[in-house]
This record gives structure tokens, C-alpha cells and sequence, in this order.
């Protein structure tokens, strides 16, 4: 039996199924809906709100861990949504009405639910479910009701499933996942996106398709062409098998090529390295022809600590790193965390606006117990090889002169203990309009600019990207922010001093032309991503791809601007 439904993440495979379908998808069981009294359950309404918002921000940093800080921002958003006042207030409408705290709120979320569905945009419209889920566990924590869970999967299999939520899928063992069928969902939704920040195969859309399934049956996924077989014959197993033999094939190509340069056709070299959060991928992003690491997060060494890293911890991983990289640079970022994610042994707290406040260097240059050791650090492993020093989050030149002033106080520890210490280059985050727009006076205190897409576009567009409600105006191809970085780049070139990006920019192929005609040298992408990239770098021409930049920075909106990036591919 065949199912046609939307390929979501490339490969082909044939194994045994485990399903996971919701017979009683969360609803309290009790049909008396009335209420106790207002201020009864509008205390059940907080309490569950707050026991489900902890949760979010519990699978906000294990879905960091997992896939990614962009995969993390769905929870994210989604605990925005939950705590506005709007929540409270319909909640509270609802209850006065005589609903309980359970029926009031999901009827609330609901509501917000059913605007999304409405809207003419696909990706908005998968954020519908993802928001009704929560509706539907908010429900359930009023009532204490037990919720359902994903199968622990102990051995490799094909998950097939009527619906999976963002909770459910970062929860599901990996491990053992060989493939993703689900009934719902499209292109755009967190199954999708986080099925291929795995490389794992997935086929979402399929209707009802769950429904034939049963545990253990041999059946065969396509997440290419999106099809999706029970029971396949020979035949079709062993036409899976020869497809997903042909991709890997050309995966394999395409990485061995990976280790060449990336030439232009009429030879630019352009740097393709890798954005990485540990050792382990400071190793694959090597075995994916990075040259060089681009942007180290050094978040991993604060995540579920008792303890304060010590400088030695801190020098001892980045060594590890840089000792993988065979002379080729590593990048590190200092300590970049705000309000907006818990780490407890920080202490930094929840903030109303953690985007707009307490985070990044601002952390630092507050608490120097925190700046200074990792700062000491840093310096140490430049003594061993090529290491650049980047700060987030630099919006002033006032603020990078502070910075480089502890740099010189560890310097001089340092070199009075008698402790070898290098001299790496000192750069900046372009992450702000403010940054971007003061660059030429930037470009003349920096050795480097790196231009971060992700934090540019929301603070461009005034648009949060993890919060569904607005994520459908996340564009990093909107004029106004390809005129900041064009701005960024004629700065760095006019001191001349080199220009990157590790944003999600550097990874869009069809921005590759744009991004070389604007002069950027270096791109910073996740490993998997680095084959393609350079592949593609090596089919353009800078005269061409300046002249795009010349047509796109005329452009008044995003859709003339993907237009124009579309047919010069």
C-alpha cells in the first residue's frame, strides 16, 4: 500500500514500524465543565500556566542540546504565548462564565489557534496545531489529567504517527530513529525542521496513513519524494535501497570535494567553516571539509552546571578543538546567554524582554568573575595555534573599547604569572541595526567582523523569531537588512579588515551569489551544510554576483529581492 504525502528530509529506508497515535489526544475526561469559583480556578489556571511554562523552557534548552539555538526558539516562542496577558484575560472572561480553569483556557488558546488557521500563509498555518497542543496540556495540568507520551524506542525502527508536537519530538530517543511518517504537518513544520537538523529521513502530510499501520510491519520511506509504502515487495526495497545508496554516493562526492577549496569561476577563494557547540562537532564540521571553525558557542560549558567553568576547564575544551583543526583557525565566541534561556549557575533570572536586556557582553563586563576567566582562556589557546576572539552583542564603540581593556587586564595577569598567551585577533558580532549602522567608526577598532543574520533580522524587522505569532515576517532577505549588511561590508572593506557571516544566511545556497557580491570572504555554516555550500560557490562569478547586489539593494520589498536571488541561481 502506497501513501503520497510531502518530503520533509531527504533519504530513503526500509525497516520495522513503531506507532504513536493519540486515542485521547489530552482532553480532560470529565464533562462537567463548570467552574468552582472564580478565584479557585483562576489559581488552577496559573499554577498549571507556570508548571507548563517551565516545561517549555525545560525543552527549549534540551532541544539547544539536541538541534540547535534555532530549533530552541520554538519553545521559546511558544512560552511568550503562553504568559501574554491576552491568555490571562480571555481565560479569565471565560471563567467568569461559569468554565473551569481547564475548559476556559483551552477554549482561550483555541481561539488564538483558529486566527492562525485563517491566515493565507502556510507556515503560520502549522503554527495552528503546535499552539492547540498547548491548549490541550494546559487542559490537562488543570485537571492533573496524566498525558501521553511518546514509545521509548530501544531498538532502530521507522516511527509512524498520527501527529507529534514539538514537546513529543524532542523527546523521542534519536538514537534509534531511522525514519519520521507523520499524518499531519508540512515543509515548514517543527517535525520537518528538526527531522532534518538530523539528517533523519521524513515524510509528513500522509492524512490518515497512521491508521494501516501496526507495530513491527515492514514498510519503506522515501523523505525525498515523500512516499511512503507498507509492506513494500523486492522490488521496492530494493529500489529504496539503490536511492538511498545514489545519495550517499553524491553526499560522500560531495563531502570529498569538501576538503578542496572553494574557488570561484574565476578564482575567488572564499572560506567555508563550520558554526559548532562542542568537540564532537568541531570534529564532523572537519569531516565535512570545514576550513576552520567559524563560531565556537561556549554556552556548552554553563549548560546544566553546578559550578562556574574554571579558566582551566575552559582552556582545556577549547584546546581539544583547536588541536582537531590542523592548523586551521577556530573562532570563539565569548559567553552569549541572556534572560531569554535559564542557566541557573549564572544567576542572571527571567526578564520581561530578555532580547532586549540583560545578555551577551552586557553579562560580561558586569560580572568579570564570569568575563575574565573565559577571557584568560581564550589567550591561553591562542599561545597553541590560530584562535580569533569574537564579542556578541557589540553595539558601541564605547562598549568594544571596555571589552579590550579586561582583554589587556588578563593580559597582563597573564604575562606577570608568566603563563604563555597569544595574540589573536580581536572582532565583533554585527548583530544590531546599531552596530551596523555605526561600522566604519566599529571597522576601526576590530581586526574582524562577523555579521550574525539571525539576531539582525528580528532586531531589523522587529520581529521575534521564535515566536510564531510574528515568525511568518522573519526574512533575512528584506531589504532593509541586506542594506545594513551591505553597509557592514563597504565599512570592513573601506579599513580593510575581513568580513564573515555565521548567520542562517551563510547557509541558504540561493544567497550564496548575493552574499559573495556584497564581498563577504568567509561564510560560517553548520557541517552538514558545508559540501553544498562550497559546491555551490564554485558555479558563480563575483562580476555577476556584484551586479546582483546592485539590482537587490534597489529592491523596496522582500519579494523583489527573492525574485531577482531566484533566477540568478
Amino acid at each position: 500500500m502506497r501513501y503520497q504525502g510531502i518530503g520533509a528530509s531527504d533519504g530513503a529506508v526500509v525497516g520495522k514500524t513503531v506507532t504513536f497515535r493519540h486515542h485521547d489526544p489530552l482532553h480532560t475526561k470529565t464533562v462537567d465543565f463548570h467552574s468552582q469559583g472564580v478565584e479557585i480556578e483562576l489559581s488552577r489556571f496559573r499554577e498549571a500556566r507556570q508548571r507548563i511554562f517551565d516545561d517549555l523552557t525545560s525543552m527549549a534548552l534540551e532541544a539547544e542540546k539536541k538541534f540547535g539555538k534555532n530549533e530552541a526558539g520554538i519553545f521559546e516562542g511558544y512560552a511568550e504565548i503562553l504568559m501574554d496577558n491576552e491568555i490571562e484575560e480571555m481565560t479569565l472572561s471565560f471563567i467568569e462564565e461559569g468554565y473551569n480553569a481547564g475548559m476556559a483556557v483551552k477554549k482561550a488558546i483555541d481561539m488564538i489557534a483558529e486566527e492562525f488557521e485563517a491566515l493565507d500563509d502556510d507556515y503560520m498555518k502549522e503554527r495552528a496545531a503546535d499552539i492547540a497542543d498547548i491548549g490541550r496540556r494546559m487542559e490537562a495540568a488543570t485537571s492533573g489529567e496524566e498525558q501521553i507520551h511518546p514509545p521509548v524506542l530501544t531498538e532502530p525502527c521507522i516511527l509512524v504517527a498520527d501527529d507529534l508536537s514539538p514537546f513529543e519530538t524532542v523527546k523521542i530517543n534519536h538514537k534509534y530513529l531511522q525514519a519520521l511518517v507523520v499524518d499531519l504537518g508540512g515543509n515548514t513544520g517543527h517535525v520537518a525542521i528538526l527531522a532534518r537538523s538530523l539528517g533523519i529521513p521524513c515524510v509528513v502530510g500522509l492524512k490518515n496513513a497512521s491508521l494501516s499501520v501496526e507495530d513491527g510491519m515492514v514498510c519503506g520511506v522515501d523523505g525525498g519524494s515523500g512516499l511512503f509504502i507498507i509492506n513494500p515487495d523486492q522490488a521496492m526495497i530494493d529500489l529504496l535501497r539503490n536511492t538511498e545508496k545514489e545519495r550517499i554516493r553524491k553526499m560522500d562526492a560531495l563531502t570529498k570535494k569538501a576538503a578542496e577549496p572553494a574557488l570561484t569561476r574565476d578564482g575567488k577563494k572564499i572560506a567555508v567553516c563550520g558554526n559548532i557547540g562542542s568537540f564532537e562537532e568541531g570534529k564532523n564540521a572537519m569531516a565535512h571539509g570545514a576550513d576552520g571553525i567559524g563560531l565556537l558557542r561556549t554556552e556548552f560549558l554553563y549548560m546544566n552546571q553546578d559550578t562556574l567553568p574554571s579558566e582551566d576547564e575552559q582552556y582545556e575544551r577549547y584546546r581539544e578543538i583547536l588541536d582537531t583543526l590542523e592548523g586551521r583557525t577556530l573562532t570563539i565566541r565569548t559567553l552569549d546567554v541572556g534572560g531569554d534561556k535559564e542557566y541557573p549557575v549564572l544567576g542572571l533570572g527571567k526578564e520581561q524582554n530578555p532580547y532586549l536586556g540583560y545578555r551577551a557582553i552586557r553579562v560580561g563586563l558586569s560580572k568579570p568573575h564570569i568575563l575574565k576567566p573565559q577571557l584568560r582562556a581564550i589567550l591561553r589557546t591562542s599561545a597553541a595555534g590560530p584562535v580569533e576572539l569574537m564579542f556578541p552583542m557589540v553595539v558601541s564603540c564605547g562598549e568594544l573599547r571596555q571589552l579590550k581593556a579586561v582583554l589587556a587586564e588578563c593580559r597582563a595577569e597573564l604575562e606577570n604569572e608568566s603563563v604563555p598567551c597569544g595574540n589573536p585577533a580581536v572582532g565583533i558580532m554585527i548583530e544590531t541595526p546599531a552596530a551596523a549602522v555605526m561600522a566604519r567608526d566599529l571597522a576601526g577598532e576590530s581586526d574582524f567582523f562577523s555579521i550574525g543574520t539571525n539576531d539582525l533580522t528580528q532586531y531589523t524587522l522587529a520581529v521575534d523569531r521564535g515566536n510564531p505569532l510574528v515568525a511568518g515576517l522573519y526574512d533575512p532577505l528584506d531589504p532593509a537588512v541586506l542594506r545594513l549588511i551591505a553597509m557592514t561590508c563597504e565599512a570592513a572593506q573601506e579599513k580593510g579588515i575581513p568580513v564573515s557571516m555565521c548567520g542562517e544566511l551563510a547557509a541558504d545556497g540561493k544567497a550564496a551569489p548575493l552574499l559573495i557580491g556584497m564581498g563577504l570572504e568567509k561564510l560560517s555554516v553548520s557541517s552538514s551544510r558545508i559540501p553544498e555550500i562550497k559546491e555551490i560557490l564554485r558555479g558563480i562569478d563575483t562580476v555577476s554576483c556584484r551586479e546582483l547586489v546592485g539590482k537587490v539593494l534597489t529592491c523596496s520589498d522582500a519579494a523583489g529581492v527573492h525574485a531577482l536571488v531566484g533566477a540568478a541561481l
